[in-house]
Protein backbone atom coordinates (compact mmCIF):
# COMPACT_ATOMS: atom_id res chain seq x y z
CA UNK A 1 0.00 0.00 0.00
CA UNK A 2 1.46 3.52 -0.60
CA UNK A 3 2.10 5.98 2.21
CA UNK A 4 -1.26 7.59 3.80
CA UNK A 5 -2.64 10.75 1.83
CA UNK A 6 -4.89 13.33 2.10
CA UNK A 7 -7.09 11.41 -0.87
CA UNK A 8 -7.29 8.23 0.06
CA UNK A 9 -7.00 8.17 3.96
CA UNK A 10 -10.36 7.57 4.47
CA UNK A 11 -10.41 4.39 2.48
CA UNK A 12 -6.73 3.47 4.19
CA UNK A 13 -7.99 3.98 7.54
CA UNK A 14 -11.73 1.85 6.88
CA UNK A 15 -9.71 -1.06 5.88
CA UNK A 16 -7.72 -0.74 8.87
CA UNK A 17 -10.13 -0.96 11.05
CA UNK A 18 -11.81 -3.66 9.30
CA UNK A 19 -8.76 -5.69 9.75
CA UNK A 20 -8.19 -4.93 13.52
CA UNK A 21 -12.04 -5.94 13.88
CA UNK A 22 -12.14 -9.16 12.23
CA UNK A 23 -8.87 -9.94 13.01
CA UNK A 24 -9.26 -9.62 16.86
CA UNK A 25 -12.65 -11.50 16.46
CA UNK A 26 -11.13 -14.16 14.51
CA UNK A 27 -8.37 -14.68 16.71
CA UNK A 28 -9.75 -14.58 19.84
CA UNK A 29 -12.69 -17.16 18.91
CA UNK A 30 -10.05 -19.82 17.06
CA UNK A 31 -7.54 -19.67 20.12
CA UNK A 32 -10.67 -19.77 22.60
CA UNK A 33 -11.69 -22.90 20.22
CA UNK A 34 -8.44 -24.56 20.65
CA UNK A 35 -7.81 -24.13 24.15
CA UNK A 36 -11.13 -25.63 25.39
CA UNK A 37 -10.90 -28.15 23.20
CA UNK A 38 -7.42 -29.05 24.47
CA UNK A 39 -8.52 -28.67 27.85
CA UNK A 40 -11.60 -31.09 27.08
CA UNK A 41 -9.45 -33.52 25.56
CA UNK A 42 -6.87 -33.76 28.26
CA UNK A 43 -9.02 -33.51 30.86
CA UNK A 44 -7.05 -30.27 32.69
CA UNK A 45 -8.04 -29.05 35.86
CA UNK A 46 -9.61 -25.44 35.63
CA UNK A 47 -6.78 -23.65 37.57
CA UNK A 48 -4.93 -24.26 34.03
CA UNK A 49 -7.42 -21.41 33.02
CA UNK A 50 -4.97 -18.29 33.86
CA UNK A 51 -2.34 -19.49 32.62
CA UNK A 52 -3.93 -20.82 29.08
CA UNK A 53 -6.13 -17.33 28.62
CA UNK A 54 -2.69 -15.89 29.14
CA UNK A 55 -1.27 -18.16 25.87
CA UNK A 56 -4.44 -16.97 24.51
CA UNK A 57 -4.10 -13.11 24.94
CA UNK A 58 -0.27 -12.95 23.50
CA UNK A 59 -1.35 -15.14 20.10
CA UNK A 60 -4.60 -13.09 19.49
CA UNK A 61 -2.41 -10.40 20.15
CA UNK A 62 0.99 -10.88 17.83
CA UNK A 63 -1.76 -12.36 15.22
CA UNK A 64 -3.95 -8.69 15.35
CA UNK A 65 -0.83 -6.90 15.19
CA UNK A 66 0.69 -8.55 12.44
CA UNK A 67 -2.86 -8.53 10.19
CA UNK A 68 -3.49 -4.91 11.03
CA UNK A 69 0.08 -3.23 9.91
CA UNK A 70 0.39 -5.61 6.74
CA UNK A 71 0.14 -3.45 3.77
CA UNK A 72 1.37 -0.42 5.91
CA UNK A 73 4.85 1.19 4.35
CA UNK A 74 5.49 3.25 7.60
CA UNK A 75 4.20 4.20 10.93
CA UNK A 76 4.57 0.32 12.01
CA UNK A 77 4.96 1.03 15.77
CA UNK A 78 1.55 3.25 16.20
CA UNK A 79 -0.18 1.61 14.02
CA UNK A 80 0.59 -1.62 15.83
CA UNK A 81 -0.09 -0.60 19.22
CA UNK A 82 -3.11 1.03 17.94
CA UNK A 83 -4.63 -2.05 16.40
CA UNK A 84 -4.21 -3.89 19.93
CA UNK A 85 -5.97 -1.76 21.89
CA UNK A 86 -9.84 -2.63 21.79
CA UNK A 87 -8.57 -6.18 22.71
CA UNK A 88 -6.53 -4.21 25.64
CA UNK A 89 -10.48 -3.10 26.53
CA UNK A 90 -12.20 -6.23 25.56
CA UNK A 91 -9.58 -7.78 28.51
CA UNK A 92 -10.09 -5.03 30.73
CA UNK A 93 -14.00 -5.60 31.10
CA UNK A 94 -13.83 -9.10 31.45
CA UNK A 95 -11.13 -8.55 34.23
CA UNK A 96 -13.55 -6.04 35.81
CA UNK A 97 -17.19 -8.49 34.85
CA UNK A 98 -15.08 -11.96 36.04
CA UNK A 99 -12.73 -10.39 39.08
CA UNK A 100 -10.29 -12.42 38.33
CA UNK A 101 -6.94 -12.26 39.74
CA UNK A 102 -5.14 -9.03 39.10
CA UNK A 103 -1.68 -10.30 38.65
CA UNK A 104 -3.30 -12.35 35.36
CA UNK A 105 -4.65 -8.86 34.07
CA UNK A 106 -1.07 -6.75 34.26
CA UNK A 107 0.71 -10.00 32.81
CA UNK A 108 -2.21 -10.18 30.02
CA UNK A 109 -2.12 -6.48 29.51
CA UNK A 110 1.83 -5.94 29.38
CA UNK A 111 2.34 -9.55 27.10
CA UNK A 112 -0.56 -8.07 24.34
CA UNK A 113 1.73 -4.41 24.08
CA UNK A 114 4.81 -5.90 24.40
CA UNK A 115 3.92 -8.07 21.45
CA UNK A 116 2.72 -5.87 19.41
CA UNK A 117 5.82 -3.42 20.07
CA UNK A 118 7.36 -6.52 18.69
CA UNK A 119 5.82 -7.07 15.78
CA UNK A 120 6.40 -3.83 15.16
CA UNK A 121 9.88 -3.90 15.41
CA UNK A 122 9.83 -7.56 13.12
CA UNK A 123 7.88 -5.63 10.73
CA UNK A 124 10.44 -2.82 10.80
CA UNK A 125 13.55 -4.40 10.44
CA UNK A 126 12.33 -6.44 7.33
CA UNK A 127 10.67 -3.35 5.39
CA UNK A 128 15.17 -2.73 4.87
Amino acid sequence: MPKISATNSKGLFLTYFIKIAISSIASVLLFNLVSSAIVLKLDLDLSAAGYISIAVCLLSSIIISFVSISGFKNNFLLLSVISVVPFAVFVFINFLVNKSNSIYFIIKLALIFVSAIIIALIKSSRKR
